[in-house]
């Protein structure tokens, strides 16, 4: 018969001290081998240096605009495949402008391009406004390929971040293209569809609202919630624009009561998500963009007729859309 012999307790502790100081050595503790995997992956995706000059002349996308295209770089935030954030952003601008012009900072859809909205970018630029619409880092996707929420907040930093590098270069770099551009205190911000959720983040969300923000157009807007952050009323006026053949047309429906006037919703029937907005233009495009255009005109450009000009623009539509609004008091 085999005896067991009970070990005394400080045999017992010795013990379980060798064995445990053994573990920690071959696999660390669970904090440092998250700081380890953090500094590894850190290293594995460096931000990287840009090549060229930062600020680079484009050829123009339509008569009367110029283009110019300024590499920013957040160094104090990351991205899904590098550890910071490179945002190049094509700065558009009317060729003759005699003056300093309101800012539109623009976010396009969910792994998009700004290149896919530069008719209706043009026509604002053409309209009188420096726009500005960087190429956001690509979105990070849950196990079901679904964008990560969090993800919509750090795009709305990334386009506070624009605006206050824009405004830097405007008013100290002589040598810049955009110097003595643009207005301060006029400012615009339009979001495309998952673009549009970062917009109801600067203009509404406890996540990332930005006060320098004085007007909005959400364009086939998603809306969600942000993690741990909630909705406040709008402090600037919105304008949410939506195609009732749009599967995502619930969002601005749902989205529109909740808002703080001045408020405009335009439906453009028989629309889709992107045809209104994206290339190639659809049949409802040029009541996008004139109705958009007059918006700023309103909200930005300071003239107040412009607000009756939608109403008039959508009724002569022949049936294109419908419009709801509360200018508020």
């Amino acid at each position: 018969m085999t005896t067991l012999h009970r070990a005394r307790p400080s045999t017992l502790l010795i013990i379980v001290t060798v064995v445990a100081l053994t573990l920690l050595a071959a696999c660390g503790s669970s904090a440092d081998r998250s700081t380890s995997s953090a500094v590894a992956a850190r290293n594995a995706r460096p931000c990287p240096t840009i090549a060229g000059p930062d600020e680079q002349q484009l050829s123009a996308t339509g008569a009367g605009v110029s283009r110019v295209q300024v590499t920013l770089a957040d160094r104090n935030r990351a991205s899904v495949d590098q550890d910071c954030r490179v945002l190049r952003t094509q700065v558009r601008f009317p060729t003759s402008r005699t003056h300093a012009l309101p800012l539109i900072v623009v976010a396009h859809g969910r792994d998009g391009d700004p290149s896919a909205l530069a008719p209706l970018l043009d026509a604002w630029a053409r309209a009188g406004y420096v726009v500005a619409a960087p190429k956001l880092p690509t979105t990070p996707k849950d196990e079901r390929g679904n964008s990560v929420r969090e993800e919509s907040a750090e795009q709305a930093r990334d386009l506070s971040f624009v605006v206050t590098e824009l405004l830097h270069r405007d008013a100290s770099s002589a040598s810049s293209s955009i110097h003595g551009l643009i207005n301060p205190t006029k400012i615009g911000a339009a979001g495309m569809s998952l673009g549009g959720l970062a917009i109801y983040g600067l203009i509404s969300n406890t996540c990332c609202r930005d006060r320098r923000i004085d007007a909005a157009i959400l364009m086939a807007a998603v809306r969600r919630q942000f993690p741990g952050e909630q909705y406040e009323p709008n402090h600037a006026p919105v304008f949410l624009v939506q195609g009732d053949a749009d599967p995502g047309y619930h969002n601005s429906v749902e989205g529109y009561p909740e808002l703080a006037p001045p408020k405009w919703f335009l439906t453009l029937h028989g629309s889709g998500h992107a045809p209104p907005f994206e290339v190639p233009p659809g049949p409802n495009a040029p009541l996008a963009y004139r109705s958009t255009t007059l918006f700023w005109d309103r909200y930005l450009g300071g003239n107040r007729a412009a607000g009756g000009q939608i109403v008039k623009a959508v009724e002569a539509s022949n049936g294109r859309g419908t419009l709801q609004h509360d200018p508020g008091p």
